[in-house]
Order: structure tokens, then C-alpha cells, then sequence
């Protein structure tokens, strides 16, 4: 066998039958509404994955609903939904920062808070948002950051370098069906043939150029692909050098 390690976000989604920019005329209305221009990589990815069953239970947001929405949205939902408490003992609410935004003009939120397209978040605890900071959004492969429920609404931290790495994990950590059985019960209905393996049925496999990116589900779990084209076969794992349990070998191939 011979195998690629190379392949992108949205090369895995074509491989896989994902063909049609089903959800790119949402997206050029959201560009023009929100007078922005999103990454490529994450323009196309979304036009490819838009409103797909495969995305469900993944840490990326793929809802046409969910597109173009920023953290300024959420957090104007917020104070829409509690400043009528507010108003009524301003003095209990003086250090909720909601509060303290709410008394801002919006236009001078910046000095408080970037604002961050915010483009996916933990599927399973739902505890922490994904994003990528406006300020750097016209970059090619921006940074991709993450705020945690329990802390400051500051406080982004960086998660990822690049969102090719971000967009990477997210598909890969679906494939590897670690959490949910969401990629095999879509896939086996789009007529793949769905295994789980081991490392010692593929001797030429070089996990090293393989594992490339740290999956989200596991105390120390690295995960990535490879494709065998003459065979149409790709393989995805997981590998969690901190329990071995939690690794996991998947493949798929087309009938």
C-alpha cells in the first residue's frame, strides 16, 4: 500500500462524497450582510459540509443557522435577555460583565473585547466556544482560539496556530467514532464500508507522518489520516498515549 498523509479538511470531505457547495450561496449572503471575507479553507469546508448528518455530534458547527454568528452576537443575546434585571438593582450587577458591556456603546466593546466569529464548540460538555478573532480573520489559516464557559468572556486563549489544524482535528475526531457512531451510521447509508483495525493490519503505515494533530478526546490523544487511492481507502486514528484505551484505528472504504 501506498499511502497519503497530506490530505486537507476539505480533500477528506470530497473523498468522502461531499462534492456539491450546497451551503455557499448562505455564505456569500452572510460575507455581504456582515460586510467580511471569510477564510478559504473554512469558506469552503462549510460550503462542502452545510447542514450535513456527518457533523451532528462534531465539535465544528456546520448548521446554516450557525454561520456568520460572532461573539458580539452572543453576547448582545445575553444582555437582551437579563437587562431588565438589571435595571431594576444596577448595584447587584455592577461587576457582572455583561453589565458592564451593556452600559458600553457597543462601539466601544473592542476596548473590552475583541469580537470572535465563532465557529464551533464541545459537543459533549458544551462548555467551551471556538473562534476565530475578527481582527485576524482575512488571514489565510488564522489562529483558532477558545473561551471556556467558567471564565472571563476575555479570556480566548489560542488553541490552534492555524485553522487547517483546527478543521483537521474536528473531522478527524468524528471519523475516529472515539464519542459518537455518528460517522459510521452516515457513511454506511452513503455506501461505505466501515471497520475499526488495528496498527499491525497495515505493516507499511507510518503512524508518525500520520498522527498529526492533537484530538480533542483523550488526555494525550494525537489523531490524522492516510489514503491508499489505488485501493480508495482511508484510514483515520486516534491514539491516546496516556490510555490506551482510548485509542482507535478506523477505516473506510467505498463499495
Amino acid at each position: 500500500m501506498s499511502f497519503r498523509y497530506d490530505l486537507t479538511a476539505v480533500e477528506i470531505l470530497k473523498l468522502l462524497g461531499y462534492t456539491e457547495p450546497v451551503g455557499k450561496d448562505t455564505l456569500l449572503q452572510a460575507e455581504r450582510e456582515k460586510n467580511l471575507k471569510l477564510p478559504p479553507a473554512l469558506f469552503e469546508f462549510w460550503s462542502l459540509a452545510a447542514d450535513s448528518t456527518l457533523f451532528e455530534t462534531a465539535d465544528i458547527w456546520t448548521k446554516r443557522r450557525d454561520f456568520c454568528w460572532f461573539s458580539y452576537d452572543s453576547i448582545q443575546e445575553w444582555i437582551d435577555g437579563d437587562k431588565e434585571y438589571w435595571e431594576k438593582d444596577p448595584q447587584k450587577y455592577a461587576d457582572n460583565e455583561y453589565y458592564q458591556l451593556y452600559k458600553l456603546p457597543k462601539v466601544e466593546w473592542g476596548s473590552y473585547v475583541p469580537n470572535y466569529l465563532q465557529i464551533g464548540s464541545d459537543y459533549g460538555a458544551g462548555i467551551s466556544k471556538f473562534g476565530i478573532c475578527l481582527g485576524e480573520i482575512e488571514q489565510v489559516d488564522p489562529p483558532v482560539y477558545i473561551l471556556i464557559e467558567e471564565n472571563s468572556i476575555t479570556e480566548w486563549n489560542m488553541l490552534d496556530s492555524h485553522l487547517s489544524a483546527f478543521l483537521m482535528r474536528s473531522i478527524c475526531d468524528v471519523l475516529c467514532c472515539g464519542e459518537y457512531d455518528t460517522a459510521t451510521l452516515v457513511l454506511e447509508e452513503m455506501g461505505w464500508t466501515v471497520d475499526e483495525a488495528y496498527q499491525e493490519d497495515f505493516p507499511t503505515l507510518d503512524m508518525d507522518a500520520l498522527l498529526k494533530q492533537k484530538s480533542e478526546y483523550g488526555a494525550d490523544a494525537v489523531c490524522g489520516c492516510a489514503y491508499d487511492e489505488e485501493k480508495h481507502l482511508l484510514i483515520v486514528a486516534k491514539i491516546d498515549r496516556g490510555d490506551s484505551r482510548n485509542s482507535r484505528i478506523m477505516t473506510y472504504q467505498k463499495q
